[in-house]
């Protein structure tokens, strides 16, 4: 799989140029062209837009001297309503959308930018929490299977375009057991995909809180790298079974990205 152009959406935090440049990566290594984004909301102060406008300079560099066709916009308003729009004229295929640190992915009530995003975005969307500035190149990826989070087969060309792009294993992590074979399904279904596509893949699998087991492992076998499938649990789910890709991407051992593929379009 290959995005024709895949837009990064950019501030005034430093984590921004952190995802920034894992859409740089995925450009250069998938022919893609990049578009680098900035909303600005109303009375947003001088300090705010000078450091926005550092960071596209920076990244706009960085893509220019590796050949990426590369664009930049900037806009003023809510990003929550004008980055849906932006999607859809640019005909973006991938957006990637850093979290500011009070943004909590999973909140109760949902009313957070990432959530509308997440309703209203008609692209592939890559969440991602920076936990590690310096973490432009993820060695090991690992990847927690859970369960139902869409189609494994975009999930997996997601998660091979990333490893080809750093040149990193990917290690599948999971429970053992659950309800029905479904679960053994989608591992072999995921693994046999990323090997297809000639990605090496590890099998791991832990007992326990799932949230937790996944923190666990990532510290214990150096992951720099977490990528979860965003899950199709309504908010009654939620409540009673709780959000374990919402409890990682609140305070991850290390960065992590959150993948909802696009939705189905009427």
């Amino acid at each position: 799989m290959g995005y024709q152009r895949i837009l990064s959406v950019v501030n005034e935090q430093t984590g921004s140029t952190v995802a920034a440049r894992y859409a740089i990566a995925l450009a250069a290594a998938g022919g893609s062209e990049l578009v680098l984004y900035a909303a600005h909301g109303e009375g947003t102060d001088g300090s705010t837009l000078l450091h926005t406008e550092r960071h596209l300079d920076h990244l706009f560099r960085i893509a220019f001297e590796r050949d990426i066709p590369v664009t930049r916009i900037t806009e003023s308003g809510m990003i929550a309503r004008l980055l849906p729009r932006r999607v859809e004229e640019e005909r973006v295929g991938l957006v990637f959308y850093p979290l500011i640190p009070p943004e909590c992915y999973g909140a109760a009530f949902q009313q957070q930018a990432v959530h509308q995003l997440l309703r209203l975005v008609r692209a592939d969307l890559a969440i991602m929490r920076i936990m590690h500035m310096g973490k432009l190149h993820p060695h090991h990826i690992l990847v927690p299977l859970g369960g139902r989070t869409g189609s494994r087969e975009r999930l997996a060309d997601f998660i091979s375009l990333l490893a080809k792009s750093f040149h990193s294993p990917v290690t599948l992590f999971h429970r053992p057991g659950g309800r029905g074979p479904s679960r053994l399904e989608n591992l072999a279904l995921l693994r046999d995909n990323l090997l297809r596509q000639q990605v090496q893949v590890l099998e791991r699998s832990a007992t326990g809180r799932i949230a937790r087991a996944i923190v666990v492992e990532a510290v214990s076998h150096h992951h720099d790298l977490i990528v979860l499938g965003a899950s199709e649990r309504g908010t009654l789910r939620r409540l009673f079974f709780g959000n374990p890709a919402g409890d990682v991407m609140q305070h991850p051992p290390c960065n992590a990205i959150l993948f909802r593929q696009a939705p189905d379009r009427p």
